[in-house]
């Protein structure tokens, strides 16, 4: 409890306190000579009652008035900044006030802050900041520097009255300070290591259900993560479900026709807030779902080119809820896709327009009936836009449905890398109908990727010797037919070192070798296959011992085939191999003239 009185130009002061108005009083402390005291022997919730007296050599003045005051801790109190004194003026480099009371733990007193007054506090050391609390008007900015007055971060709160993680602790914060371009009332403003409350609890502002799933959407209150809690039952006990960064989470583990009841919580360090008002929904497919609008936000407008908002009440899958539309309304696909059919439920008069990546219209369809599928003449191709128009009338449920447009070609499975020294060697499955391959690589997982090679659609391996020891890089392949090119592969990654061995020199020479490896059990497997074959193997070996890859190798036995069989395959498990030799030759046929490298890995079952 801080004590502050004005001076008399007394020899001294005592503070005298009482838990009763107008005493008895007991004191505290005596001979000061500052106007100041902290009294820090209180105990939450009582309320105290202070007089001060002045002291000379001719005695004791009469007590001062009396002043009441009851601590507690609360969501403003255990920051950085409890009761401090704020500097306040135009400049950091210039202050021309001070004042306490956005510290003073008193919601009822507030600061007006102006345009071009800051207020701040500069740290005798560093501090990294994790959340902060702001109490008033709205607009408020605070900004973080460090010691040489460099802004590491600024923050505009959310809540205006809880306490708010930062999206990142900012470190290093030398001098924190609030600013506002218009005049804003600030009641009471802190900084926390740790925040020392709960974070306000918040409010789930959108809920909807489609096929086997519920979206939940929620207010930000500036929490460190929120939980979404889900009961069978209305008004709980409730099940954790989720805990979440973000302001949304669909649920997919819902059963058609069964109501659910959500409630969602704010946390932070401090704990868990009260839950929200709870939501209740239940899942069902309808005809309105299984289409590619499902639950999809639309925009809407005059025009594709100037939207003017969104909305996803004809996409919710609830036809208790309409939207009138004037004007239109659209979505636009990540990638193009064939629409085969629509269904519109609303007012007549709606038309569906679809359009190209150009903008282009393709086809314009009128509904022929409400509330009904109707399939298309012709599936319109190569959709990336499909618009609803109507110029004014109400729509409850709107839904395409069709299929994305497939790439040309399949993509390249399993796709393995083992690092060498200064070269990386990968190796991967083979595709049907492609005439080559494009090896591409980045220095980061999940690119974007530059291609750095390519082989015969005959070829499934390929050694990238454009490295250098030590990199880590990314790998994709993609295949190439006369349609056109592949979505890539799956990502492998792999490190060049030197004293790492793929594929030994002297094992390069000839187009087949034999494949000898040995078991724990002391069996003998011999294979004779084609060199691509081997190296594929290699590089799944030396990717296992470095941990990647899948755990089992299959083997093609080629003219070993016996009986009615189609095709025959080992299975070898990484850790049953003791040791492998290979022993190359060059039969003028690629290895019993086969192209086909070994599956990595097939499930036997499919055989």
């Amino acid at each position: 409890m801080d004590l502050n009185w004005n001076s008399t130009g007394a020899k001294s002061y005592k503070v005298k306190r009482s838990v009763s108005p107008g005493g008895p009083y007991a004191l505290l402390a005596s001979d000061l000579t500052s106007t100041t005291y902290t009294d820090t022997t209180v105990t939450n919730g009582v309320t105290y009652y202070y007089v001060v007296t002045a002291v000379n050599e001719a005695g004791e003045s009469v007590p001062s008035p009396e002043k009441s005051i009851k601590p507690e801790a609360t969501k403003y109190t255990g920051g950085l900044l409890d009761r401090l004194w704020l500097k306040t003026g135009p400049a950091v480099n210039n202050p021309t006030g001070t004042e306490r009371v956005m510290t003073d733990n008193d919601a009822t007193t507030r600061y007006l802050l102006t345009p071009g007054i800051l207020v701040w506090h500069t740290f005798q050391s560093p501090k990294e900041i994790n959340s902060v609390i702001i109490q008033g008007t709205g607009g408020v900015t605070v900004e973080f520097y460090d010691a040489n007055d460099n802004l590491l971060s600024s923050y505009t709160p959310i809540t205006l009255d809880g306490v708010e993680s930062l999206p990142t602790p900012v470190k290093n914060v030398t001098t924190a300070l609030l600013k506002k371009n218009t005049n804003a009332f600030v009641n009471e403003w802190n900084l926390f290591e740790s925040p020392s409350a709960k974070p306000l609890s918040t409010v789930i502002n959108w809920i909807q259900a489609g096929d086997r799933t519920v979206d939940l959407y929620w207010d930000s209150k500036g929490a460190k993560t929120y939980n979404v809690r889900r009961s069978a039952t209305k008004g709980g006990p409730y099940t954790l479900v989720a805990n979440t960064k973000e302001l949304s989470f669909t649920d997919t583990t819902v059963t058609n026709g069964t109501t659910y009841y959500y409630v969602v919580t704010s946390v932070n360090e401090a704990g868990e807030s009260a839950p929200s008002p709870e939501k209740e929904i239940k899942p069902d497919a309808t005809k309105y779902t299984g289409g590619l609008l499902d639950r999809k936000i639309l925009k809407t407008g005059t025009a594709i080119s100037n939207p003017t908002g969104s909305e996803r009440i004809m996409t919710d899958n609830n036809i208790a809820t309409q939207f009138v539309l004037r004007g239109m309304a659209w979505y636009n696909f990540d990638t193009p896709k064939n629409i085969e059919a629509v269904i519109v439920n609303g007012s007549s008069g709606a038309i569906v327009e679809f359009y190209d990546t150009n903008s282009n219209l393709l086809f314009s369809y009128t509904p022929a009936q409400n509330d009904t599928v109707e399939t298309l003449a012709a599936p319109v191709k190569n959709v990336s836009v499909v618009v609803l128009k109507h110029t004014n009338g109400f729509v409850k449920e709107w839904n395409v449905f069709g299929k994305a447009v497939e790439p040309p070609v399949a993509a390249p499975l399993n796709l393995t890398a083992a690092g060498g020294d200064k070269k990386v060697t990968l190796a991967w499955n083979s595709v049907n109908n492609a005439t080559s391959y494009n090896v591409k690589r980045s220095t980061t997982a999940g690119g974007p990727y530059v291609t750095v090679g390519s082989v015969t659609g005959a070829t499934y391996t390929y050694t990238d010797t454009n490295v250098v020891n030590g990199t880590t890089y990314y790998y994709v392949v993609t295949a190439v037919a006369p349609a056109g090119e592949s979505a890539p592969s799956n990502e492998a990654s792999a490190t060049p070192k030197a004293g790492d061995v793929v594929i030994p020199p002297e094992e390069e020479s000839g187009d087949s070798a034999i494949l000898v490896i040995t078991l724990n059990n002391g069996t003998e497997k011999e294979y004779d296959l084609s060199m691509n074959e081997v190296n594929a193997f290699i590089a799944w070996y030396e990717g296992r011992a470095a941990g990647k890859g899948p755990v089992m190798f299959a083997i093609d036995k080629h003219e070993n085939n016996k009986g009615p069989f189609k095709n025959r395959k080992d299975y070898i498990l990484y850790d049953k191999i003791i040791t492998f030799e290979v022993n190359a030759y060059d039969n003028g046929k690629g290895g019993n003239g086969g192209t086909t490298p070994p599956v990595n890995p097939e499930d036997p079952s499919n055989y």
